[in-house]
């Protein structure tokens, strides 16, 4: 016992160091699960579920690793440094906590680009904060009893040379074990998901991994973005612009037909052309939209291709909204929510608009609460802002969706609203007992769910036209309307294709990726069917006509005013869709557009090569955050 007690009084100060170790990685860890649950990150169901277990467990390691690293960069003042650490770290953690009662996301780095966001909440911090939040901070006076204990305590042995030693040495022993186990913990995680929604990163892996992974990200995209146009580059985009302006028609058809409406963009959540004038036994799929395509103010596109990447619903909004294409990896939104984009909603706004972006989801999903803002949307509708008072699928009806947003909408100004609806995502399980539509064999599998969900999504747009008409609105509006990308995968082909009866194979397959576009313009007497081949790209300059705007950094083309009388469609991995032919970059192959004929590819070569200069220059002012460079 004498021994025991003099080796405490001999080591008091590294007991009371190793104490002051335990206690910061406990007090960063029960930070970490307060945050998690009072915002509601991870699941409220159960503290044990494995997704929190898995978080805490992860939270656990990324702690031991700071630590250790702070042990191995610091051979004194250990104990202030990993105070300093706490400090930051409590601070970071409030905010992020304030942050997400009012956005429902974490802070991000690329919010420092925007700071309207966050001095949005300025005003509300007070009834954000809650008496609770005190335990970011309650662990704080304890540091300071620790660091005045140990002062109080004297070295009456030498054993510098041996705690430096051994504090290397448990230093590396740490970090290793600790990255084997965040390892482990990380490969049973789907981190594909934390692309679409950065909340998951925090949700599985915990706020710490969070801000890692925000980060990283941002610092690679920073790199890439920083690097100086190159004077090819600068020559590229300038040449491509100028032939692009050179090609335009001089004076054209139906240029400021719809002047100062109201634009009522309607992107419906995977709707395919070919449900558009197709039948099942002896119904209608979309009698609405049916009836549109004949209605003598109605122009309707029946050859546009979804252009779509890793973005998918995003992608589409990004191509509708900016005329440019989606990146090659990743999303846009995520990737490039910063960067200055001549958008539609800023013009929108130059030419005396209000702008509203509405979409009955998470605004963290997407990125949509940042990049929304950054492309000129002064106003976003989401999860939050609806009454849920029918559900359908993930979220509410779309038809409560477009009545709820028209009522929030300040209906007395000139306006511009994008609408994303969300009904009829996959897998269209939400539709399974719906009797709108005899859909025979395929009844209770995905393509039948999907057809249902079809009829679902025209019915609600029909309501909305009649909303429109009860508002007064109707007659002083332009409204679009298209689908943003594939509704069945080739999982699901087998069925797909015995519905349309034609057989599986790579054209059929690419041919069919096609999405409607209708563009309704009352009392204007335009009734167009175009057959030419186009884009999601196409239909900003196409709008952007009809409503006198000028766009001239859109790549699309104005569809009723092709150069040539042609049209094509790039996608994004370098296919390029043509009236005459179709190349698939993915086989190296080329068809008779018509006919399904293979072709010989030497004889296109040079015009595939021509078209894909389009991918060039719009990564060239994505990448490169191209127009506000040439802007300073």
């Amino acid at each position: 016992m004498k021994k025991f007690k003099q080796f405490m009084i001999n080591n008091n100060s590294i007991i009371i160091d190793i104490l002051y170790y335990i206690y910061f990685i406990i007090s960063i860890c029960v930070k970490v699960f307060y945050l998690q649950f009072t915002t509601g990150l991870s699941i409220n169901s159960s503290y044990y579920h494995d997704i929190n277990v898995n978080a805490i467990r992860a939270a656990m390691c990324i702690v031991l690793i700071i630590f250790s690293l702070f042990f191995l960069i610091f051979k004194k003042k250990r104990n202030g440094a990993l105070f300093v650490v706490n400090i930051i770290l409590s601070v970071l953690f409030l905010a992020d906590t304030l942050y997400f009662r009012y956005y429902q996301l974490p802070l991000s780095v690329s919010l420092l680009y925007q700071l309207k966001l966050i001095s949005d909440i300025g005003g509300s911090t007070g009834s954000l904060f809650k008496i609770k939040d005190i335990i970011f901070f309650i662990d704080l006076p304890v540091y300071i009893i620790f660091a005045l204990t140990k002062r109080k305590f004297k070295k009456n042995y030498p054993v510098k040379v041996i705690k430096r030693r051994y504090a290397f040495v448990a230093s590396i022993i740490i970090f290793a074990a600790a990255s084997l186990m965040f390892n482990n913990i990380y490969k049973n995680v789907n981190v594909s998901l934390h692309a679409y929604d950065r909340n998951y990163a925090a949700k599985d892996l915990s706020i710490l991994y969070y801000h890692y992974y925000d980060f990283k990200t941002f610092m690679d995209d920073e790199i890439q973005r920083k690097k100086a146009v190159t004077d090819e580059e600068k020559e590229t985009v300038t040449s491509y612009f100028k032939n692009k302006n050179n090609e335009k028609i001089k004076n054209p058809l139906y240029n400021g037909i719809a002047k100062d409406r109201n634009l009522i963009i309607v992107q419906v959540e995977a709707l395919q052309n070919f449900v558009i004038e197709k039948t099942i036994n002896d119904q209608e799929i979309t009698p609405f939209l049916n009836a549109m395509i004949n209605d003598k103010d109605t122009i309707y596109m029946d050859n546009i291709y979804h252009q779509v990447a890793g973005g998918n619903t995003a992608d589409a909004e990004f191509l509708v909204n900016n005329s440019l294409y989606p990146v090659g990896s990743g999303a846009v939104y995520f990737r490039y929510p910063n960067n200055l984009y001549n958008s539609l909603p800023k013009a929108m706004i130059k030419n005396g608009y209000k702008t509203y972006a509405a979409h009955a989801y998470k605004p963290s999903f997407w990125n949509r609460q940042k990049f929304y803002s950054n492309v000129g949307f002064e106003t976003f509708y989401h999860l939050y802002s609806y009454d849920l008072d029918e559900i359908i699928g993930w979220a509410v009806s779309d038809e409560s969706f477009f009545r709820q947003t028209l009522n929030k909408i300040n209906i007395d100004d000139k306006f511009y609203s994008f609408n994303v609806t969300l009904s009829s995502h996959h897998p269209y399980d939400a539709f399974i007992g719906m009797d709108n539509l005899d859909v025979g064999e395929y009844q209770g599998k995905q393509v039948g769910n999907y057809l249902k969900g079809a009829r679902y999504d025209d019915y609600a747009l029909e309501k909305l036209f009649d909303m429109l008409k009860e508002k007064g609105l109707y007659d002083n509006s332009v409204i679009v309307i298209y689908g943003d990308h594939s509704a069945i995968f080739e999982d699901q082909a087998s069925d797909l294709t015995k519905f349309l009866d034609i057989e599986y194979n790579d054209y059929n397959w690419k041919k069919i990726q096609q999405i409607p576009v209708f563009i309704h313009v009352p009392d204007s007497d335009i009734n167009q069917r175009i057959s030419n081949i186009g884009g999601q790209i196409d239909i900003l300059p196409t709008v952007s006509n009809l409503l006198g705007i000028d766009m001239p950094y859109a790549l699309g083309k104005d569809m009723l005013n092709l150069p040539n009388g042609e049209g094509y469609a790039v996608l994004r991995y370098s296919s390029v869709m043509t009236d005459k032919y179709m190349y698939l970059n993915e086989t190296s192959t080329v068809y008779d557009m018509e006919t399904g004929k293979e072709l010989n590819k030497d004889e296109y070569i040079n015009d595939i090569r021509k078209k894909l200069i389009d991918l060039k220059v719009s990564d060239i002012i994505i990448n490169k955050d191209y127009f506000r460079k040439i802007n300073k």
